[in-house]
């Protein structure tokens, strides 16, 4: 069968447009080279980061020059409204074609699309084999799917649920994830996305991850891992940087240092990227990283106020973020720590509190704060469950066409735009070059602040561009 596989525009706020090495989807990548291995010809347009229009001509141009039997698109909250509107065109001008639902957005948020678009299939949880076996089902011609885990449909006017579809328990079952898609279509890129796990155990009250992992954590084989990362070397010798899209790699201090010690007997002359968490660490870990090419970790901090930090159900407290941090002093990483505002509980104090805890960071190994995230609200989570108690959201918000919304139980939009200045003016070494950002910064960190300059001057010459042109502009 011919298969069209799309993960449609994003909103705005959150594109990379144009931007050669922008993550990509990684979970169509996989479904590709399954449904390819299973012997359909298969296409895939990741437009995640192209706008609205872009991506709609780009799915409509395949439609009619291509012909696919099947069209499978993943669904986040914040591609919905694009999907949506691929879905209406389809639904009037190609209603033959086999509409097939996956996504997050999809798995929690089944029951209202399939009211919507009856005629669809949604696959809930992981994809992989419930998009393999349903295709077999509709080659066979069978009448009704209720015999396949993991999907939901629409059956004389009442939505059917199946079975829940099991984890993949062996990922490297798998076959490795169609790479060549972002490659071949991008001769620019030269950053590679892969993953060596799944899940994540913890249960962030702002996270919806766990509608799919169910807080199991399953890791690939580090061999396996390590060959993916050879044969995308070996046929895109242009790779330079790697990034792992693990929700932590770190998890297990004793894989990474495996993990680690594999990628150095390959000599493969990459930088790696990844994602870690507050703790669990190891001076003997980083140690390693850092010896097999790791140049940068991000580190979900989210608050610095223990109190938040309890209530969101984070399991650290702020005395393991300094005692990573002290740890964090004897390499050379970037570190980016993640920052939002506006959790259930935030007020000036608990800001102070992230204000402080940020500095002391920055004074023991200073960490780039690219911006500070305003807390979205997403369905499945708990705090969306806090929304709806509060009448400040319902299920029917998710069929508008507006953009993810921010947590405003508590605190108005522009209160939670104050607490996203205030601690920029304090924090983020791009705002030094503001009157407002200097007075904060500079005084108390001119030392750190020098340093990091010195240590990134194409940082420091982009930031004087930058400022030049809105001078300019202005």
């Amino acid at each position: 069968m011919k298969i069209l596989l799309a993960s449609l525009s994003i909103e705005a706020e959150s594109r990379f447009v144009n931007h050669p090495n922008c993550a990509y989807p990684l979970g169509l990548a996989y479904i590709h080279a399954v449904l390819e291995k299973d012997g359909h010809k298969v296409k895939t347009l990741p437009l995640n980061n192209f706008d609205h229009k872009v991506s709609i001509k780009a799915i409509v141009k395949t439609l009619v020059e291509w012909s696919p039997e099947v069209v499978g698109f993943q669904v986040f909250s914040m591609n919905r409204v694009s999907t949506y509107k691929a879905l209406d065109l389809m639904k009037k001008k190609y209603p033959h074609i086999r509409v097939i639902l996956g996504g997050i957005h999809t798995s929690v948020m089944y029951r209202q699309l399939l009211n919507r678009y009856p005629h669809a299939v949604a696959i809930i949880g992981e994809g992989e084999l419930t998009f393999s076996e349903l295709l077999k089902a509709i080659e066979l011609r069978v009448e009704s799917y209720e015999q396949i885990d993991g999907l939901a449909f629409m059956k004389d006017d009442k939505i059917i649920l199946t079975k829940e579809r099991h984890l993949i328990e062996d990922l490297d079952t798998l076959p490795f994830a169609k790479h060549e898609i972002f490659f071949d279509e991008e001769p620019r890129r030269i950053y590679a996305h892969v993953i060596s796990s799944r899940g994540c155990p913890f249960n962030c009250s702002f996270c919806c991850l766990a509608a799919i992992s169910h807080r199991k954590w399953r890791p690939r084989d580090v061999g396996k891992v390590v060959e993916e990362l050879v044969l995308l070397k070996m046929k895109y010798p242009r790779i330079k940087y790697v990034q792992f899209h693990d929700d932590t790699l770190t998890l297990d201090k004793k894989r990474t240092i495996e993990l680690c010690k594999q990628i150095i007997s390959k000599n493969l002359s990459l930088k790696f990227i990844c994602s870690g968490r507050i703790k669990p660490i190891s001076r003997e870990m980083f140690y390693w990283m850092a010896k097999a090419g790791f140049v940068k970790i991000m580190f979900g901090l989210e608050t610095g106020s223990n109190k938040l930090l309890k209530s969101i159900h984070k399991q650290i407290t702020s005395d393991d973020v300094i005692e990573l941090f002290k740890v964090l002093r004897e390499f050379k990483f970037d570190i980016t720590t993640f920052i939002m505002c506006g959790f259930p509980g935030e007020d000036n104090d608990t800001i102070t509190e992230t204000i402080n805890l940020v500095r002391a960071t920055q004074k023991m190994y200073y960490n780039y704060i690219a911006g500070i995230g305003k807390l979205w609200v997403y369905p499945g989570t708990e705090i969306y469950q806090i929304m709806k108690k509060a009448k400040a959201i319902d299920d029917e918000f998710w069929l508008t066409d507006k953009t993810v919304p921010y947590f405003t139980v508590g605190h108005s939009l522009s209160k939670l735009v104050d607490f996203e200045n205030r601690m920029m003016n304090e924090l983020s070494i791009d705002r030094v070059f503001t009157l407002q950002g200097f007075k904060c910064q500079f005084p108390l960190m001119w030392k750190e602040i020098a340093s990091y300059f010195l240590g990134h001057p194409r940082h420091f010459a982009s930031r004087i561009k930058h400022e030049i042109r809105t001078f300019i502009k202005n």
